[in-house]
């Protein structure tokens, strides 16, 4: 019997090892190279222009200028914390709009006058500003409203997401320490309140778990089985109860804009491949308070089915003339407005539905 274990652990060993070569063979890299090279990032000073805030986990540092290596794009993130929307031309004159997210809002993977919020400020005549930063979850981006919507005295707020986002909810530490909520009593609660510093060490992973990082075989298994604490080295996921957060955050949003009077109009970004079951309780709270509600994928897909373009056209951004970026599936979070003959369609259907919400008055009327 021990020997015929031994056979047995010896043949396992080696088939994880000729796994694990093959693997690396196919990929074409060496066995120094490790799988996820952005395992390191961090939203705080390393990659991101981020700086520590107490009641966000994190916000664009103000004045910063953030060439990225990843996308090879750069940022202008202006004196007010907000990211640019480009310098080649004056911001429109007129009451402001505020649109929040996470990178598609950014725009991560464009430049300046490549995020989609830049481009709605040329579609619509008025200041649009870009609220969206990198990493957030849905909780994080609502309070960030809260604090822009003040400070900007806006009458229109646009929040854009992804099903991810909701996901985000679920976690204390992603990246960076971050604010989230619980619910208690059927209300919701705060947690991280405030956002510990970044001097407060992150959770350690195991030796085993460590290890694992550096193999592509183990990579390839456990981003497929665990996806959402294996991409984030260090992640805490306090509870699973995020779809249930994004109802209450939904209510949060129709609340306050009835509260201000200002417009509220929600958009769900399209991730091609991505399910969106998470972020439909937040899409059907939306309709249900009579929030106008934008689903870009529907869109999209009625200019691809009529021969008016291809996906290809929607996700692949040209950063200049014969420079275009190309690359996978989040290439273009400048998207749905990238600047490009193909853009026009989802910006009037935009100006259509922030001109119906302003027409309307407070979200809950529309």
């Amino acid at each position: 019997m021990p020997l015929l274990a031994l056979l047995w652990l010896s043949s396992t060993v080696l088939s994880l090892l000729g796994l694990e070569v093959g693997l690396r063979l196919v990929k074409g890299v060496g066995f120094a190279e490790i799988p996820d090279p952005f395992a390191e990032v961090s939203m705080i000073g390393r990659v991101y222009p981020g700086s520590f805030d107490s009641h966000l986990g994190y916000v664009p540092t103000p004045g910063a200028f953030a060439p990225n290596p990843i996308w090879h794009t750069s940022a202008h993130i202006r004196r007010d914390g907000v990211r640019s929307n480009g310098a080649d031309r004056p911001t429109p004159k007129g009451i402001p709009l505020v649109a929040v997210g996470d990178s598609f809002t950014y725009g991560d993977e464009v430049n300046d006058r490549d995020t989609w919020p830049a481009q709605l400020e040329r579609l619509l005549g008025r200041p649009v500003i870009n609220g969206g930063v990198f990493g957030y979850g849905l909780d994080q981006a609502v309070l960030r409203s809260e604090v822009l919507l003040e400070e900007a005295a806006a009458n229109y707020l646009i929040v854009s997401l992804i099903p991810d986002d909701v996901t985000r909810c679920e976690f204390s530490y992603r990246y960076s320490w971050k604010p989230y909520f619980d619910i208690e009593a059927g209300a919701l609660v705060r947690r991280n309140d405030p956002v510990p510093p970044p001097s407060v060490a992150p959770p350690g992973e195991g030796l085993l778990r460590r290890s694992l990082r550096r193999s592509f075989l183990a990579d390839f298994v456990l981003r497929r089985l665990d996806p959402n604490d294996w991409l984030v080295r260090g992640s805490v996921r306090v509870h699973k109860r995020g779809e249930e957060v994004s109802r209450h955050l939904l209510d949060r949003l129709a609340d306050h804009a009835q509260e201000r009077g200002h417009g509220l109009l929600v958009m769900l970004q399209w991730v091609p491949g991505e399910s969106t079951r998470r972020a439909e309780p937040f899409i059907a709270r939306a309709r249900e308070r009579g929030v106008e509600v934008l689903l870009i994928e529907k869109l999209l897909r009625r200019a691809i089915d009529a021969g008016e373009a291809s996906q290809e056209t929607f996700f692949t951004c040209a950063l200049g003339a014969g420079e275009p970026k190309a690359g996978g599936t989040y290439v273009g979070r400048g998207q749905p407005f990238c600047g490009r003959s193909d853009s026009p369609a989802v910006g009037r259907q935009t100006l259509n539905r922030v001109g119906a919400g302003e027409a309307a008055g407070p979200a809950g009327a529309v």
